[in-house]
Order: C-alpha cells, then sequence, then structure tokens
C-alpha cells in the first residue's frame, strides 16, 4: 500500500461502512470507530496487513472469542486502499 492510513481516515471508512452494524451512521456516533482506528494504524506500523490488523482490533473490541467473518471488511480494506469510491 503506497498511502499512509491514519486513525482518523480508518475511523471514518469504519464509520460509513459500519462493518460491525453499530448503527453508528444511523445515530450520527461518528467517534464509533476512533479507538479501533487508533488500533489499526499503530499495527500497521508494526507490519501488518490492513486487513489483518482490522481483524484483530474488531475481534478485541467486539468478540469474546474468535473474529469477525473478514468478508464484511472487503469494502472497508478496498476502500482505504484506493479501490472503492
Amino acid at each position: 500500500m503506497s498511502i499512509v492510513l491514519k486513525a482518523e481516515m480508518i475511523s471514518r471508512a469504519l464509520f460509513e461502512f459500519d462493518p460491525m452494524n453499530t448503527c453508528c451512521k444511523e445515530n450520527d456516533c461518528f467517534d464509533e470507530y476512533d479507538r479501533i482506528g487508533e488500533g489499526v494504524e499503530g499495527r500497521l506500523r508494526q507490519g501488518f496487513s490492513l486487513k489483518q490488523a482490522l481483524v484483530l482490533e474488531l475481534a478485541e473490541s467486539f468478540f469474546d472469542d474468535g473474529a469477525p467473518h473478514t468478508d464484511c471488511l472487503d469494502p472497508v480494506v478496498a476502500h482505504l486502499e484506493g479501490r472503492y469510491h
């Protein structure tokens, strides 16, 4: 990936696509994914892929064990990597 993703960009994409179905858009909870965006940014700096970082952060925030279905993250990843607008 050639662009540097910042936490704000990641949080905004998660807000727009709402992969965890939190209804953040409907409820105007613009900061719903801020903490996850920060975690993803940190994992990207550690060398994780974008999808790996998203899965790990969402799993820690939303699941006691296991991970989210990764298909719901494909539009977020594509958007952040510039393949989807």
